[in-house]
């Protein structure tokens, strides 16, 4: 007999194979962010209306509001500091273990003391309000940035790199952050990452007397959540985390969160592809098969930064007004502290040049001017073939490394440039070989036509050889514009 599957929200009977135990009207709901069952619309309060409840700051502004209560940009005149004031939702406050529960998860949150971390200056309970004086961070999120401008492969692993330290310290300490995602991860303008509202999830909504719904649980944050936590908010561990850190590091690599059968980064964008097997295994749906420790995705990335060598950062623009958290809309984009890097393999292909111009120069030095005869003439003969063996050698390395140049530029996502001396590098030789031949064919056609006239003709020769001379340049312009648009198109950076 067949048990019958009820929907965790509405509780009416779910079709085969519904996801996530939700019938696709609620889920439908909770992807457009709705609250169902929410009791009323939530409204932030005026700065006015706080000011008598907090003597100790002059409450500046709204910066935003969302699922973890609203966040005012406020001074501490005592102190002559900018600090952001967190007002957690009201609807929170009416179970009757929260205020014992805020206080030891306050002081909890309180002692993350991380460069990476928002830094919890204060908490308490004023009046009604519940609330945390924070860190304010003067840049923006992360899914500011994202909205604004892509970023590249190099950004996305220096974000990671920093995000991975600060979870990890927070890991350490015993605290599970639940709620990963672009918006709690804000960036200052020298881009630093600092992660927001650690721990805020399990405090609203993580202990065993709270009625937790579902909507509220994956209010807007579904798409991040690791597989388990969508079936149980409250029993997870810090590999939570490091599921939804793989959710924002595919974003950040391709622009799109990871949903239902996805293909690896390097399908979809032209990225490393020794990343798919972090990002992968980051994503893995059962706990125990993706990494333990975010410190492993941490070491994991620095190994392919450490062999990929270095790219030029573009300034990033400045965010739209109306972000999230403890951060200052109207800002620039924070750039990375990246050096460029050149293709070295293409710079070792332009040594050799030098080398064949020095073979093709002693050649000729050492061409005789009549026919020589005896031993002068065959050490002459063995010399100048030697020189040409090596002229031609060195030409086809450098057309060998100008071409393993272009591919490298062309794999590293924008890590190596230098395409212009590839290319350089790669055509020299083939270009010098194709204007050899047309010389030689205009050569041939002038000796056809002094054959078939029996007489010299002067301007039919000049003519011969002005068409040469303008023959070469036009082909070899039309190749290497071709090539250039064909290397740059499929991902070369000049």
């Amino acid at each position: 007999m067949d048990t019958l599957r009820i929907c965790k929200q509405c509780r009416q009977p779910l079709p085969e194979n519904a996801p996530e135990g939700l019938c696709p009207s609620c889920l439908a709901k909770i992807a457009l962010g709705s609250e169902p069952a929410a009791p009323k619309t939530r409204i932030a309060p005026d700065p006015a209306e706080l000011t008598p409840h907090f003597p100790q700051l002059e409450i500046l502004e709204l910066l935003g509001m969302g699922g973890m209560g609203m966040v005012y940009k406020a001074r501490q005149p005592r102190l002559d500091r900018i600090v952001a004031l967190k007002i957690l939702p009201m609807d929170s406050a009416p179970h009757p273990s929260f205020a014992e529960r805020f206080n030891r998860e306050a002081k909890a949150l309180a002692k993350l003391n991380h460069p990476g971390i928002v830094n919890i200056y204060d908490f308490g309970q004023a009046g009604q309000y519940y609330y945390f004086v924070m860190e304010y961070v003067d840049g923006m999120n992360l899914r500011q940035l994202l909205n604004n401008q892509p970023v590249n492969s190099r950004q996305a692993l220096e974000l990671v790199v920093q995000i991975c330290t600060a979870l990890q310290y927070a890991h350490d300490e015993g605290v599970v952050h639940r709620d990963i995602k672009p918006e709690n991860i804000l960036i200052t303008r020298k881009g630093q990452v600092k992660i927001a509202d650690f721990g805020l999830a399990k405090l609203l909504g993580a202990a065993p007397d709270t009625a937790l719904t579902m909507s509220k649980a994956a209010m807007g944050t579904l798409n991040y959540m690791a597989p388990e936590q969508r079936e149980n908010a409250q029993g997870v561990d810090h590999r939570a985390d490091i599921y939804s850190l793989g959710v924002v590091f595919y974003e950040m690599l391709t622009g799109e969160v990871p949903m239902g059968r996805f293909e690896a980064p390097s399908k979809r964008v032209q990225v490393d592809v020794r990343l798919d097997e972090v990002v992968l295994r980051a994503l893995e749906r059962e706990p125990d098969r993706r990494y333990q420790h975010v410190s492993e995705i941490k070491t994991g990335v620095e190994t392919i930064t450490s062999t990929t060598p270095t790219a030029p950062v573009t300034p990033l623009a400045p965010p739209t007004r109306g972000g999230r958290e403890s951060m200052a809309p109207g800002h620039t984009r924070p750039t990375t502290n990246t050096e460029s890097s050149f293709s070295r393999t293409a710079i070792v292909g332009a040594c050799f040049v030098p080398l064949s111009i020095i073979a093709a120069i002693a050649i000729l030095a050492m061409a005789p001017p009549s026919i020589p005869t005896g031993a002068v003439a065959l050490w002459q003969q063995e010399f100048r073939m030697g020189f040409g063996g090596v002229g031609l050698a060195a030409a086809f390395v450098t057309t060998i490394l100008g071409w393993l140049a272009v591919g490298q530029i062309r794999q590293s996502a924008g890590t190596i440039h230098g395409t212009w001396l590839a290319l350089f590098d790669g055509l020299l030789f083939p270009l010098l070989a194709l204007d050899y031949g047309i010389c030689f064919f205009v050569f041939q056609c002038g000796i056809a036509l002094h054959f078939w006239t029996q007489d010299y003709d002067p301007t039919a020769s000049a003519i011969l050889i002005i068409s040469s001379l303008v023959a070469w340049p036009v082909v070899d312009w039309l190749i290497i514009r071709a090539v250039w648009r064909a290397t740059n198109k499929k991902g070369g950076n000049p």
